[in-house]
């Protein structure tokens, strides 16, 4: 492994990286359980401070972004999607854009924006394709790239795949386990090759790091979607979590 399995516990257990600032709404539809339904403010790893009244937490967000993409695909399916379905999508879309820019400042609002004024009648069903095959490139709507797109594949399948971001990937290049193209500042370049080592190398690392961790019966302390501490096994996006 890349890193000992005390250190990835440790590392994992120190992850902290949260957006005071998203905030969504999710409508009532068909095929979703009114306990998603709701306005949220705030997504924090783990403890949700005690006046963000409407706060959630990474386990509950992970619920959230798969349930909305699930009913959108359900009603689909059934001829049954409807304005609804699709406002709830984009709003969970534009959530996940917003939390993966949190650290960039205002870049979090000018991307889900940006996501939003590009948003066409072809994306929903671009989008619900993307979401039943897995597919990373056709997650890149609205001037979303690499690392973004990675992370609708992490929250919607989080037991499968984890975030390929340029902090993590800073890591993964000096071990030879990647061989990304990057710009100067270390921002992986939105091309082929590198969508390409994602699938082949990237995320492969990541599931056979958490497979070895569990395979060794380690668990780190987390907390489950409803803040109750819990002793959890390694999944690929726990991994990257780790590293970054």
């Amino acid at each position: 492994m890349l890193f000992t399995a005390a250190e990835y516990k440790s590392m994992r257990e120190e992850y902290c990286y949260y957006d005071r600032d998203c905030r969504f709404e999710i409508a009532a539809t068909a095929f979703l359980d009114s306990q998603f339904i709701g306005k949220y403010e705030g997504i924090f790893p783990k403890t949700i401070p005690p006046h963000y009244t409407h706060g959630i937490n990474l386990r509950r967000f992970e619920i959230i972004v798969q349930k909305v993409f699930a009913a959108a695909s359900h009603a689909e399916s059934n001829n049954t999607l409807t304005p609804t379905h699709v406002a709830n999508l984009k709003e969970i879309i534009c959530a996940v854009v917003h939390w993966k820019m949190a650290s960039q400042g205002g870049r979090a609002d000018l991307k889900g924006n940006n996501v939003k004024d590009k948003w066409k009648d072809e994306t929903v069903n671009t989008i619900i394709n993307a979401y039943r095959k897995k597919d990373l490139r056709s997650f890149e709507i609205g001037g979303v790239r690499i690392p973004t797109a990675t992370a609708f594949l992490r929250f919607l399948f989080p037991d499968e795949y984890g975030i390929m971001d340029s902090r993590v990937v800073k890591i993964t290049q000096r071990s030879n386990i990647t061989q990304l193209d990057l710009r100067d500042d270390g921002y992986i370049k939105d091309i082929n090759k590198n969508k390409e080592q994602y699938n082949k190398n990237f995320n492969p690392f990541l599931v056979a790091e958490a497979r070895q961790l569990n395979d060794c019966g380690v668990l780190f302390q987390d907390v489950d979607e409803h803040s109750n501490t819990i002793n959890s096994k390694f999944r690929p996006c726990d991994i990257e979590m780790a590293i970054f």
